[in-house]
């Protein structure tokens, strides 16, 4: 079986290129970036580099599949937006929750990797991890399919985001299972 590893800064561009492949047809990254793939890639080639010095999660199935996530109490280190980007980037952070919690930002599986199961599998790493260390963990949907995906691990749905003139995102969230026998 594929092991997912931590990303090193030399993974970087395979992570911006998987996450730019799983989101090539997502109607919020789209809407954010309607000139195309080469955004895109920059963007989550940033996204990476920032939350991978901030002592964030950044795994990587190479050439499979990725996952950005942030830790209870570690912060992604701005970066100028404009536009979209700043929009998007606002409403989001109005709506994150104020308690300690992990933070799915992103995960992606290339194409011809779909629907194989590694979106679970990285989705149930992160989950033990908030167990673990007994914290909920909040992500966004982007799409109703992602969001049934979350539901299935035990999240439950806020109303949904409207962007401007855009399409709706999914804000989830999952308490922690606690061990009771401890």
């Amino acid at each position: 079986m594929n092991t997912f590893r931590t990303a090193t800064a030399r993974d970087l561009p395979d992570v911006a290129a998987t996450l730019t492949e799983a989101f090539a047809a997502d109607p919020p990254t789209q809407w954010v970036f309607p000139d195309g793939a080469a955004a895109v890639s920059r963007f989550f080639f940033g996204v990476a580099d920032r939350a991978r010095e901030a002592g964030g999660i950044v795994e990587l199935l190479p050439g499979t599949a990725a996952m950005i996530a942030l830790p209870p109490h570690v912060r992604l280190p701005d970066a100028p937006a404009r536009g979209r980007q700043a929009e998007m980037q606002r409403r989001l952070g109005e709506r994150r929750p104020r308690t300690p919690h992990y933070y799915l930002l992103f995960y992606g599986v290339r194409t011809a990797h779909q629907s194989s199961g590694l979106g679970a599998r990285m989705l149930s790493d992160l989950i033990s991890l908030a167990d673990r260390d007994r914290v909920g963990t909040y992500t966004e949907a982007s799409t109703w399919r992602g969001a049934r995906l979350m539901l299935r691990h035990g999240f439950h749905t806020a109303q949904p985001l409207r962007l401007p003139n855009g399409p709706p995102m999914f804000p989830l969230w999952r308490d922690p299972i606690h061990d009771h026998c401890d």
